[in-house]
């Protein structure tokens, strides 16, 4: 029985730039404006890949702002057609980073003195 290696592998990921705004503590509310946004796209020759997103969170009142940028790398398989790199790019690298997302706003909001917040799962396939 032979191994098979996955033909797109989550490399790590890397938190560059992230901050949090705590205007008034008292009026941080539950409902939450999530802005996800793909800020770029970069290939090395190894097949490594880096996609890049800024996150920003605010909750209705103005009261908290929260800025994150970060990068998820990947590897293909060199024989990976451009329409299937484009697919696992679009579809299944943002699924991958999401989890690093919620976990690391979780941590930061809990760490600030104000009630945790938990972002909801999303489905990133539309």
């Amino acid at each position: 029985m032979s191994e098979k290696t996955a033909r797109f592998r989550f490399l790590n990921y890397q938190i560059h730039s992230a901050s949090i705004d705590i205007k008034d503590a008292e009026k941080v509310g539950n409902e939450l404006q999530v802005d996800i946004k793909k800020s770029k796209e970069e290939e090395n020759n190894n097949n490594i890949y880096s996609l890049f997103f800024d996150i920003t969170i605010n909750d209705k009142s103005e009261s908290l702002n929260i800025f994150l940028n970060i990068e998820g790398k990947f590897e293909f398989d060199k024989d990976l057609t451009d329409s299937e790199k484009e697919s696992f790019f679009k579809i299944n690298a943002p699924a991958i980073l999401f989890p690093y997302v919620r976990a690391y706003i979780s941590t930061l909001t809990s760490l600030s003195g104000i009630n945790p917040i938990i972002l909801p799962t999303i489905n990133l396939s539309k």
